[in-house]
């Protein structure tokens, strides 16, 4: 039988607070990380600091998905981190915002389909 999936809310940085304590996704450029501590800068420009369970291995400015539950406005404690490959095309920062918008603010409509 496969792993049950856990839910999780689409967030940016503005948004931490209203989720404190839930499962949430984040996309985040690294500043910095030494060992289990990353601090990376997410799509509307809000540094974030957060707790891993390992290095992502990650090098300043790449980008890098956070899963877990935040702590107050600007810290995440992470469940999972993704990677994404430094030859990846750039992430469209406005397109995220604006999805997790309404990712966020229309979810009736979101969820019937």
């Amino acid at each position: 039988m496969a792993p049950s999936f856990e839910g999780r809310t689409f967030v940016n940085g503005g948004m931490l607070r209203k989720f404190n304590g839930q499962n949430v996704s984040i996309f985040l450029r690294i500043e910095e990380e030494a060992g289990t501590n990353l601090v990376g800068m997410s799509t509307d420009k809000q540094k974030i600091r957060v707790k891993l369970h390992d290095s992502t291995g990650g090098r300043s400015g790449s980008w890098v998905e956070i899963i877990g539950k935040p702590m107050g406005s600007d810290v995440i404690d992470a469940k999972e981190s993704i990677l994404f490959a430094e030859d990846d095309p750039e992430l469209d920062e406005d397109a995220y915002n604006m999805m997790v918008e309404f990712l966020n603010n229309c979810k009736e409509l979101y969820r019937s389909g």
